[in-house]
């Protein structure tokens, strides 16, 4: 499963430590600036563009002189944008600490200290990697963003300040006298003339050697965006430009000898013919999905590795952009193993190792630095990785105490009877039979998932580890450290009192984990257990 592997690069030292002197970005980094403030502006776009379409038609209307105007405009103001974050950009790293001055309209200071710095991810955007730049994102414990990014430096630099963090960080939670380094004035003087750290060399510091625990391969990535299917977004989005579509189609489908409006005409076709047009183009379109999720994991995940470097898990991966992501191990607040039904049923897991996070900033789940995703694993693969980051732990062997059936009850009659009985009511009284039936389908189907969402649904404790259970169609294993709790909330209303039941619910740095509809006694039992070891272990988890 691992091969070892020596992360040390042949390179000169390069020094970390910038002196009193700011420091000013590559040119490069105004395409980095216009490209993200021409996405911050595509964000915005995505949610003014069916209320256009409601208006009028964008397709006729798409190279007009307005429209040119209003794109060119855009673009114009994007592209000065991204010469103005520039010019307003500067940084410096000055006794074991990064400043950094940023922002046009709103400025920022920003000053972290090197032993502060928990995460730090490297990215190498395609344009940037021609040139050898790269971007640093730093990141700080307690924190579910980003706390600071240095936009466009070499990649020596950005190697070397990675180096100094990892050792600053080590020395801090272990000081010794040689973690100050003195030099002379030929090595630069800061503006006090003090002894200022640098770059620590060889024979202070020696570079890890990384262990690989995994790679995927071209055939797991494919795999993956078959599995994990995210192009509906997308879908979603150009809904306004279906009726465009659907007219191009037509019209090239009519070059070819075939007129759709025949078709649908039942004296055209026998039923079977036109059932097996549907069926193909039903194949066509979802090809065409598939196609879509696939590139999108091949340029997210191409040339994916997991590797372990003494205490820290690194990730790296993309075929374009190239993305960096370092996470220490006791940060990790819990592993999640997720599988949806066809990854059953092509054995399959996603499995995530979480740190922090915040719910006030929504970050893209593949690209958080504050989560480890390795996509696709096996289900050996998935345990090896699991007992890899939480030695003992194990996912499936695990006797799960279910929750009550009276979820199913609760849900049904307390939630979802009232529209029932609605719907039904309006049916009846007005001799519609398909309402009628309408609400006994779908008040069926809710029925069954939640008795899927019942059965799934369950907890337990071996001493150790605390494990969660939950899902549906598929099934997702969630696995944490009692210890890393920050708080465990018990909830009854009268109605559970009076079933001797209630909802126990954990809060850890990573989110919150709730299961309800627990035996009473299981559930002040397990609350109890999980808050002794808290205050008896003490244990650091930052």
């Amino acid at each position: 499963m691992s091969e070892p592997v020596s992360s040390a690069v042949s390179q000169p030292n390069v020094k970390v430590e910038t002196g009193g002197e700011w420091q000013r970005l590559a040119l490069i980094s105004i395409l980095y600036f216009t490209v993200r403030n021409i996405s911050n502006a595509g964000q915005g776009l995505i949610y003014v563009v069916p209320a256009l379409a409601v208006s009028f038609n964008i397709w006729d209307n798409l190279f007009s002189p307005e429209v040119l105007a209003v794109a060119g405009f855009l673009l114009l103001s994007t592209g000065g944008s991204g010469v103005i974050s520039f010019l307003m950009y500067k940084f410096r790293v000055h006794n074991q600490h990064v400043e950094i001055h940023h922002g046009v309209f709103q400025r920022r200071y920003t000053n972290l200290p090197l032993w502060r710095i928990q995460n730090l991810k490297i990215e190498r955007p395609f344009y940037y990697r021609p040139f050898g730049y790269a971007l640093v994102v730093l990141d700080t414990a307690g924190s579910g963003k980003e706390e600071a990014k240095i936009v466009a430096v070499p990649e020596s630099y950005a190697e070397a300040l990675k180096k100094q963090v990892l050792y600053e960080k080590k020395a801090h939670d272990a000081p010794s006298p040689e973690r100050t380094i003195s030099y002379d004035d030929s090595e630069g003087r800061g503006m006090s003339g003090a002894e200022v750290p640098i770059l620590a060399s060889a024979e202070h510091r020696n570079d890890a050697t990384e262990e690989v625990l995994n790679r995927r391969s071209v055939k797991d990535i494919i795999i993956h965006g078959i599995t994990n299917n995210r192009v509906w977004i997308i879908l979603g989005v150009a809904a306004p430009f279906y009726d465009d579509l659907f007219g191009i189609v037509s019209e090239w489908l009519a070059d070819k000898g075939l007129q759709l409006n025949q078709l649908v005409g039942e004296q055209t076709v026998a039923w079977w013919q036109f059932g097996l047009y549907a069926f193909v183009l039903l194949m066509m379109l979802m090809a065409l999905v598939a196609l879509l999720s696939v590139g999108g994991a091949l340029f997210t995940f191409y040339g994916y590795t997991l590797s372990r470097a003494e205490d820290r898990y690194i990730r790296r991966s993309g075929l374009l952009n190239k993305l960096e992501v370092s996470m220490r191990s006791s940060r990790i607040q819990m592993i999640t193993a997720k599988q949806d039904w066809l990854d059953k049923i092509l054995k399959r897991v996603n499995l995530y190792f979480e740190q922090n996070s915040t719910a006030s900033q929504q970050v893209q789940e593949l690209m958080s630095p504050n989560k480890l995703i390795v996509p696709s694993v096996t289900e050996t693969e998935a345990i090896e990785l699991s007992q890899e980051v939480m030695p003992g732990c194990d996912l499936k062997s695990q006797s799960y105490q279910v929750i009550s059936k009276r979820f199913i009850q609760h849900w049904l009659l307390a939630v979802w009877s009232i529209p029932f009985l609605v719907f039904f009511a309006i049916g009846a009284i007005s001799l519609h039979l398909d309402i009628v039936l309408g609400a006994l389908v779908i008040y069926s189907v809710i029925g069954l998932l939640l008795t899927l969402r019942w059965w799934r649904w369950g907890i337990s404790y071996d001493n150790k580890y605390v494990y969660i259970r939950s899902g549906r169609i598929g099934i997702d294993y969630q696995c944490f450290e009692p210890h890393k709790v920050q708080q465990v909330i018990v909830k009854q209303s009268v109605f559970m009192k009076r079933r001797n039941l209630a909802t126990i619910k954990f809060v850890l740095a990573s989110g919150a984990v709730t299961v309800p509809f627990l035996p009473e006694q299981y559930v002040f039992t397990l609350a109890n257990n999980v808050l002794f070891e808290v205050e008896s272990t003490r244990k650091s988890w930052m």
